[in-house]
């Protein structure tokens, strides 16, 4: 099985969730390589720049040797991004990690700075275990390394993940370590096997259209090639009722309301008193959704390691009840969704005008009108929570991404 053969028989998306780099990652590696060598000119060790098996444009963290020691100061006048704090907080080692940036500010790899270095094979599993399974790069890697003679230890989870992933795809290289179990990829480890982490919450907030999701997934590509665990959480209140919408409708059909979902109504018309959303109720309904909500989010969250970016939290749920439940008592259940939400240790709020907002949405059910009312909500709540990052949320993906980025790297 060569890394040829992998990508013959992957889809994209499997690729990229096994860490096979992209085309534009290989690149991206190789310009960090270059920088590394620019800098590091004269100060590497007899074993230098260590690539992976694989290649240089396979390398998720470049291994540097050195021969004497740099000095932060000047690899932050470089413009690299120190990682020390981040990983501290999230309980990683910190032996001198280090993110390299293009010109512009986007992270293009890793690296760790190291006077001796660890085994190549000791260094694929170490950062298997930190990441919490193991992928099909990390088997590639392993077979490169058997193959060039490398030592392996007698016995790891790590190996065993890895043999068994490989006997599945019909190979037998690293068979001693084999747990007789075939396995995809990728393969999650034990929990007692990782490493105690804790986790940093990062909380992207804002209306519909205020690119979220967009900075959410910019985010996410910059902090893997960092090199730490990243997860992700997202819901919001009304979503994934499951049964409860079933008794929703009957309820409605019983008491001769009309049975189709309220949130429309009020996306077109956010003025709309809706009987549905008065009341008794309204109070015992919106209290479901937010007892549903609550528990989505908290069984989503401990699921997570690393860090873990929320896609909406606090703010936008508060946002959302008292859009959807005007004319609600909703003392109890916002109580509830500010104590039992998990808290952030990041928050970031994209702020975007009205109009920019309704332009990024068309055909939204979600009208200009409706979009001002929760614009304004948002401004409401804001004031009232301490700590929040406010971003303007009308300049560039890349902008948005490189300030959201350096927030989470201070905040460790």
């Amino acid at each position: 099985m060569s890394a040829d053969d992998v990508l013959a028989v992957s889809t994209e998306d499997h690729l990229r969730r096994n860490g096979i780099p992209e085309p534009a990652d290989v690149a991206d590696r190789l310009n960090a390589w270059e920088r590394l060598q620019r800098l590091l000119n004269g100060r590497l060790g007899s074993a230098g720049l260590v690539a992976s098996p694989l290649g240089v444009g396979w390398t998720q963290v470049f291994q540097a040797r050195l021969s004497s020691p740099v000095a932060p100061a000047e690899l932050v006048a470089a413009g690299w991004l120190s990682l020390a704090k981040l990983r501290r907080h999230l309980g990683l080692s910190e032996q001198g990690d280090w993110a390299v940036p293009d010109d512009s500010g986007r992270v293009l790899a890793a690296v760790r700075l190291d006077g001796h270095g660890q085994g190549p094979v000791e260094w694929v599993i170490q950062r298997a275990t930190e990441r919490g399974e193991v992928r099909l790069i990390d088997v590639l890697e392993l077979r490169g390394l058997k193959a060039r003679g490398e030592r392996f230890p007698d016995a790891s989870p790590v190996l065993t993940a890895a043999a068994d992933i490989e006997i599945g795809l019909g190979q037998r290289d690293l068979v001693r370590w084999a747990s007789g179990r075939r396995s995809p990829a990728p393969r999650v480890l034990p929990s007692h096997v990782m490493p105690r982490t804790r986790r940093l919450v990062v909380a992207v907030s804002g209306v519909d259209g205020a690119g979220k999701t967009t900075v959410l997934d910019g985010l996410r590509q910059e902090l893997e090639r960092c090199a730490v665990p990243v997860s992700r959480v997202w819901l919001r209140p009304g979503m994934g009722l499951g049964r409860l919408t079933v008794i929703a409708r009957w309820v409605k059909r019983r008491g001769g309301l009309d049975e189709e979902p309220g949130i429309n109504r009020i996306a077109a018309d956010p003025g709309a008193t809706l009987a549905s959303r008065r009341g008794a109720l309204g109070w015992v309904w919106s209290s479901l959704v937010t007892v549903s909500f609550i528990a989505g989010v908290r069984r989503q969250h401990t699921e997570t390691r690393g860090i873990v970016l929320y896609d909406r939290h606090l703010v936008d749920a508060l946002v959302t009840l008292e859009f959807a439940y005007r004319g609600v008592d909703l003392r109890v259940q916002r109580w509830l969704i500010r104590r039992l939400v998990p808290r952030a240790d990041v928050t970031l709020h994209l702020d975007v005008p009205v109009q920019e907002a309704v332009r990024r949405k068309p055909g939204d059910q979600i009208g200009e009108r409706a979009v001002a009312t929760q614009v304004a909500a948002y401004n409401k709540w804001l004031g009232q929570l301490p700590d929040v990052v406010r971003i303007d949320a009308t300049a560039e993906r890349a902008e948005l991404v490189r300030q959201s980025l350096e927030r989470i790297l201070t905040a460790g």
